[in-house]
């Protein structure tokens, strides 16, 4: 997919069934399908993506992605993860802005956070969908939320469901799918390599 890049920066900050909030070049507007404010046109929206007209070009733009006019291949973030002594990985990962030590876990659905942490990190999930996760000591309630931003060295990701287990365990979050599914991993010699 090709990007914008020159006159105006278009990012969606907020979407839903056939509405948008956009920030174009750092101001503010809510724009209904079919509905055009200065210059950008909303052509239709959910809760994933939005497809916008401006200067007479249709693109698609994710939920916290940029766009601006001209075209120009998209710039891909990378990190590298060096192989812990167990042969995981673990990063600094920010969530909402608050920085915590996880684990990298393509075995974990969902990011995952002990109540202990979540709590830490000023993440209010006692709202969230209620449910119940096994873990090693037993069935313990959970519950289901979704955080604003998770962002992975500058691989930053909106609206991010996070599974956060009542009590302290899991004692290292899990970085889960819900994050990583969005991207793609490989390995090389030894690290693992995460780009967008």
């Amino acid at each position: 997919m090709f990007t914008f890049t020159g006159y105006a920066n278009v990012k969606a900050v907020g979407l839903m069934s056939n509405m948008a909030i956009l920030e174009k070049d750092g101001q503010r507007l809510v724009i209904k399908a079919g509905q055009e404010k200065q210059g950008v046109k909303l052509i239709s929206s959910d809760s994933q993506q939005c497809v916008i007209e401006m200067n007479g070009k249709r693109q698609a733009l994710a939920l916290g992605a940029s766009l601006a006019s001209g075209y120009s291949a998209p710039q891909g973030k990378q990190v590298r993860l060096p192989k812990g002594p167990r042969g995981q990985y673990f990063s600094d990962v920010k969530i909402n802005g608050r920085t915590v030590r996880m684990l990298v876990d393509t075995g974990a659905t969902n990011v995952a956070l002990s109540g202990d942490t979540a709590r830490q990190l000023g993440i209010s999930y006692a709202n969230g969908i209620r449910g119940r996760s096994a873990t090693a000591g037993g069935i313990v309630h959970s519950f289901l939320v979704r955080v604003n931003e998770v962002n992975l060295q500058g691989i930053t990701r909106y609206n991010v469901a996070v599974n956060v287990i009542e009590g302290s365990h899991p004692n290292i979050p899990l970085l889960g799918m819900s994050f990583l599914g969005q991207l793609k991993m490989t390995q090389d010699q030894g690290e693992l390599v995460i780009s967008e």
